[in-house]
């Protein structure tokens, strides 16, 4: 049946034919433009995405940008007719173009046509065979649902001309053939997949439109909550007035948003009946289904077609594969269908959670079969799922699935069975519950006495003793640990297989800080290839991960970096790119690409960590805002790098931490008070400081800790506090050959022989860190010296101290030196004859300096001057009297030709920013 399009004169709106008005905060989203340049040889561009994706915005910003011709032509719900259509569609082409089909026009006015395709059979004859390009956009398509339009734009692209390209905006895929024009290579797609922000793309938005910074991880976090859903971020941006309400916002994006749900309160309208809605609500439960599980939770027999009548209404149910077969819905779409089961009292949700999870069962994937036993609350399928491959979630570090699982079993239960024991007690381990471990194996071993013979009790108690092992690691007795790690070591595994495997890692990690380095490493191989032969996943990504510890320890960052490649070649193999442990693989990444100093390598190494950690929960994300912070503190970004010191500070307060991870967070806040010249901050991290041993400083992190001290002495200007420390871990680490701990004891000592006038040690010091960097590579840790590390590197070239691969990075360290960017607006550089000469030198100082020299101390009265110091305190500073600075500010301002202390100020200011670069 088809519909007459008869005469008569029309009234058009011009705004339906005119390309939409660009938006205040415009994202040229060049990322398209190779996909529209391939459109010369197809007919079609097919634009497919849920709304708010910015189908219309970014093919017009496009399109313009480009400088294409555009014929635009917007539909509306009248449009869904074929005569509306057909006027509208000839009135775009002449409008853009004149002279394409006037008579066409004059045609439709004066006797019509009797049907759609006789009109696009005189409009195709009538164009020109050939012109320059041209792009026609028929936008909002998915309003169109007459069968004659649908056919009328299939044969449209069969005989339009070469020139001609068709772009269709839409929600929905429409009834045009596309499955057809694809297979025949006939036709373009962009999805929502290419359409939403990517973190880059979204970073450019919110620049544009915030007042206040918000950092790369907050942006990467709330481009994933959204999948990069324009809409959802444009409200972010609309409606977070702070940092804090931007992060705020996005955290509760998880749950839902009112905003959000309103919207999608008008999305659904009146379009679903109750069978739909029905299943929309059941199957919002899943995480991912394909119609077998549809069918079961939601209870329909043709779960595909109900599903194909959702995708075809434009909802975001989002295609997990090419495939066809299995889906998920947006995750703010699946919050609201939650939102909407919660409201409602007509499903029960906990027989859905069973259906799922013995559905999953079936397609043999325990893993969701266990997540959905524990929203259904059922002791009994989580005991038999856990009984069956508890092991198997063990071996690949699904620790929080075992806590969520173990979580909901009774206690008794769990001592019945030395599975869901060691299970237990492992899962405690991991989240440092130390003494929790010790009580699950004590209540299971007084329980198992009943009714184990002796010899299985002792083959358990070996296993048990597998845990103690590491937990007695975790608490720094390495003594013990290396006990109950041979007493684990006894017996042949019966319950977990990789008992003997931890206990092996235990004996390397002893080893390794007790700093027997070389037998750690050899240790940490061998536990990796048992580990290999079990395929227990998570003990080789965990042995490589120490044996890269290890070659750092020992001054390799070059072959720490390749073992950290083979663990990344290995996680790519076996795909494990969702256990935890690979946040630790990519932290250690993370600390070699700062040292490098390649800040965007190790910030995006600490940024995937968060990723991988996001559903484990803030508290472990300490490491890497650790590392962002280092990274914005080297970059100059103070606020960013004060936000992160809060959240680590925060992070400390509220939990236990091993000594490790407390060291590394320690050392980051100290070197950013350093920075901000926060002294009071730094006298009262001495208060509550962790204590520290010298004699016991035998691996990184102990060395670490006790550094801090000597740090914060010097941070304080007490360099003879600092003096016994650093002279006793640099002993200490020689004697072990901590090569890396050597490099930065080195820096230190160079710094506090400088502040205690001891020139030649401090460019000894200097000159044996740079001599160690030729082999570590190191650049991060000179850096955190901040800008006297000029000072002392200029006095150790001008010295000739140093050439060749020496004096090569010290000329980078220098550059890189004054391309950062001090907190402090006072210029904190210590003076030195080798500095002055190097100010003298330049062409661009004042020719008084050069006529009216200043001697050694005037110039160090000028810099405290400029610092901000008062008369007295810099003779306290100086450890002179007050009446001698007075003379010598007297002498120092006839020689310039001084009159007051702003003019002082602003001479230092000049002067001293030359020599830092600024």
């Amino acid at each position: 049946m088809t519909t007459t399009i008869g005469p008569g004169e029309r009234t058009f709106i011009s705004a339906k034919t005119l390309p939409p008005q660009a938006p205040a905060a415009l994202i040229a989203r060049e990322k398209f433009n190779d996909t529209l340049h391939e459109t010369n040889n197809v007919g079609l561009m097919l634009v497919q995405a849920p709304a708010g994706y910015g189908k219309t915005t970014t093919v017009a910003e496009r399109l313009q940008a480009l400088e294409a011709n555009v014929a635009w032509y917007r539909l509306d719900a009248p449009d869904n007719q074929p005569g509306q259509f057909a006027a509208y569609l000839a009135h775009t082409l002449e409008s853009h173009r004149p002279g394409t089909c006037p008579d066409t026009l004059r045609r439709l006015t004066a006797s019509g046509f009797d049907n759609l395709q006789e009109f696009l059979t005189h409009l195709l004859a009538e164009m020109p065979v050939e012109a320059e390009p041209l792009y026609v956009v028929l936008d909002d398509y998915h309003l169109i649902t007459d069968p004659e339009i649908h056919e009328g734009i299939r044969f449209l692209l069969r005989h339009q001309p070469a020139y001609l390209t068709l772009i269709l905006l839409t929600r929905t895929v429409p009834p045009i053939g596309v499955a057809q024009l694809r297979m025949q290579g006939h036709m373009l797609e962009i999805s929502a997949r290419e359409l939403g922000f990517d973190a880059d793309e979204a970073q450019d938005y919110f620049e544009q439109r915030l007042p206040y910074e918000v950092s790369r991880e907050s942006i990467e976090r709330a481009v994933r909550r959204v999948e990069g859903w324009v809409s959802a971020l444009q409200l972010v941006a609309t409606s977070a007035a702070t940092s804090v309400a931007f992060n705020e916002m996005v955290e509760q994006f998880e749950d839902g948003n009112q905003y959000i749900f309103d919207y999608f309160d008008e999305l659904l309208g009146r379009q679903l009946d109750d069978e739909a809605l029905g299943f929309l609500l059941r199957t919002s439960l899943l995480d991912r289904f394909n119609a077998f599980l549809a069918m079961r939770v939601a209870g329909h027999r043709d779960g595909q077609a109900l599903l194909n009548q959702l995708i075809s209404k434009g909802f975001f149910v989002m295609p997990l594969d090419s495939s066809g077969l299995w889906f998920r819905y947006h995750p703010l779409f699946s919050a609201y269908l939650r939102h909407l089961v919660a409201c409602s009292a007509q499903e029960d949700v906990k027989a859905l959670h069973q259906k799922a999870s013995d559905a999953w069962r079936e397609l043999d994937r325990p893993e969701e079969a266990a997540r959905h036993a524990v929203r259904a609350r059922d002791p009994q399928r989580i005991t038999r799922i856990l009984l069956d491959h508890g092991r198997a979630f063990f071996t690949e570090g699904q620790f929080a699935l075992l806590q969520q699982c173990l979580d909901a079993l009774d206690p008794a239960r769990i001592a019945d069975e030395p599975l869901l024991t060691l299970l237990r007690a492992w899962v405690a381990q991991s989240q440092y519950k130390f003494d929790e471990a010790e009580q699950w194996l004590a209540a299971a071993e007084t329980k198992l006495k009943e009714h184990l013979s002796d010899d299985d009790l002792r083959s358990v108690r070996c296993e048990f003793s597998a845990v103690r092992a590491q937990v007695a690691m975790n608490f720094g007795d390495s003594h013990t640990a290396l006990g109950q790690a041979t007493d684990a070591m006894e017996q042949e595994a019966r319950i977990l297989p990789t008992s003997k495997v931890a206990a092996a890692s235990v004996m390397g990690e002893a080893l390794f800080v007790e700093g027997h380095l070389k037998e750690a490493l050899a240790r940490m191989q061998d536990t990796e290839t048992l580990a290999r032969a079990h395929g227990a996943h998570q003990n080789v990504l965990w042995a490589l991960c120490q044996q890269s510890e290890i070659n750092v320890a020992m001054g390799l960052l070059q072959k720490a970096y390749n073992v950290q490649e083979r663990a990344f070649q290995y996680a790519d193999e076996y795909h494990l790119d969702h256990l935890p442990i690979l946040e630790f693989l990519y932290r250690i990444r993370s600390q070699v690409m700062w040292e490098w100093h390649h800040l965007e390598n190790a910030e995006r190494c600490s940024l995937q960590g968060i990723e991988i950690l996001e559903a484990q929960g803030e508290r472990w994300y300490l490491q890497s805002y650790t590392s962002l912070a280092k990274v914005a503190q080297a970059r100059g970004r103070q606020t960013l790098c004060a936000d992160y010191i809060q959240k680590i500070q925060k992070m400390l307060a509220s939990g236990e931490y091993h000594i490790d991870w407390v060291a590394n967070s320690h050392a980051t806040m100290l070197s950013f008070w350093d920075a901000v010249r926060d002294r009071e901050a730094i006298q009262r991290w001495l208060t509550a400081a962790p204590e520290y041993t010298i004699e016991d400083a035998s691996n990184h992190f102990l060395q670490c800790n006790a550094r801090n001290w000597a740090r914060a002495y010097l941070s304080l200007e007490q360099p003879e506090k600092a003096k016994p420390i650093l002279e006793g871990l640099q002993a200490v680490a020689e004697r072990i050959g901590l090569q890396m701990d050597q490099n930065r004891n080195h820096i230190a000592l160079a710094h506090m022989h400088w502040q205690l006038e001891d020139r030649e040690q401090a460019l000894f010091h200097m000159r044996g860190a740079l001599q160690l960097a030729s082999t570590t590579g190191a650049v991060g840790s000179f850096l955190r010296l901040g800008k006297v590390l000029i000072v002392i590197l200029k006095a150790l070239i001008n010295d000739h101290m140093i050439d060749g691969m020496e004096l090569q990075r010290a000329e980078r360290l220098i550059q890189l030196s004054q391309q950062q960017r001090d907190f402090s607006r006072a210029i904190r550089i210590s003076l030195d004859e080798a500095i002055i000469q190097d100010i003298i030198d330049r062409p661009d100082v004042p020719e008084l300096i050069r006529t009216s020299p200043l001697t050694r101390r005037e110039w160090q009265i000028l810099s405290l001057i400029h610092a901000g110091l008062s008369n007295d305190q810099i003779a306290e500073h100086l450890k002179v009297a007050a009446t001698t600075v007075k003379t010598h500010i007297r002498s120092l301002y006839q020689k310039q030709n001084i009159a007051h202390r702003s003019e002082a100020i602003e001479l230092a200011r000049d002067l001293l920013s030359k020599i830092q670069g600024e």
